[in-house]
């Protein structure tokens, strides 16, 4: 019985177990070939809503979203346990030329860093560059898309530059809060009630609802932090303490320091530090995520 899109097109459950479907991996393969050839996105589409594999159940249409999600899904390349699609090379190749695409002009080493640990502080998907125009390059949630205000490598710099220079001004910051008992994140409770939809259903899809629970479990692990880290907030205290205010983002201090940035749509940056306390510039102080 077909699902909806929580399995990436491509693959199905079979015997309980990961498979790949058959027509849709033909499909896969043969997007990463059009646009290795020079197709773009919405040739690609065009293409395949004529034709007779269709990429969700109730409709033929394509668009360039769809493929623009297939060619970015690193999961065909054997990735977290899925049965490979396409060979590595082959998504590296189309990695490259969408990065060269969206990056006309190359970054900053300060940028080049950050954007490793760019996440989006609403949904937790990476952030990207639009490069395309050097006069009005700007970041976004990869997800979301541009919202709201456009987020410059201005903008992004001296948001993170205030936030290290909080911490700077306050080492106090830096001690973790006491850990708090564990509480469900969104994704948890997401699954949860899916796997509570698929159970109340009269006739139940048991290998759909194993993987719903598989994922659930593992999410539930994700969630959790070892709040055992004086180690690390000794660390963080010897960076910081006695630093001087800084001008512009040090990259050997973010670098030593610095986890994950989590932006939102307005610019506001905040930092997630080593020992998972996570910072902002205007509350001060953020609770370190549950355990």
């Amino acid at each position: 019985m077909k699902q909806n899109r929580y399995l990436p097109f491509g693959y199905r459950i079979a015997n309980g177990a990961l498979t790949a479907e058959k027509n849709e991996a033909e499909v896969v393969r043969q997007i990463y070939a059009d646009y290795l050839s020079g197709l773009s996105y919405q040739s690609i589409a065009a293409k395949l809503s004529a034709g007779t594999v269709p990429y969700k159940a109730d409709s033929m249409a394509w668009n360039k979203h769809m493929v623009k999600r297939i060619l970015e899904n690193p999961r065909y390349t054997s990735e977290k346990g899925f049965p490979p699609l396409i060979d590595p090379e082959s998504y590296l190749a189309v990695s490259e030329i969408i990065q060269k695409k969206n990056a006309c002009q190359p970054l900053s080493g300060e940028l080049s860093l950050i954007r490793q640990r760019l996440y989006c502080y609403n949904c937790g998907s990476r952030y990207e560059r639009d490069g395309r125009n050097p006069k009005y390059e700007s970041w976004h949630c990869k997800a979301e898309g541009r919202t709201g205000r456009r987020v410059s490598d201005k903008i992004l710099l001296e948001s993170i530059c205030t936030v290290l220079n909080t911490i700077i001004a306050q080492p106090g910051l830096l001690e973790p809060r006491e850990c708090r008992p564990y509480e469900p994140s969104l994704d948890v409770t997401k699954l949860n009630n899916q796997i509570n939809r698929e159970l109340e259903k009269t006739e139940v899809d048991s290998d759909y609802v194993k993987l719903l629970i598989f994922n659930c479990a593992a999410e539930k692990y994700a969630s959790c932090v070892d709040c055992g880290s004086e180690s690390l907030t000794e660390l963080l205290r010897e960076r910081f303490q006695n630093h001087p205010p800084l001008t512009a983002v040090d990259p050997a201090l973010f670098e030593e320091t610095i986890k994950q940035v989590l932006m939102e749509p307005d610019g506001t940056a905040h930092l997630k530090l080593i020992n998972n306390q996570i910072i902002d510039s205007i509350t001060t102080e953020r609770s370190t995520p549950k355990c």
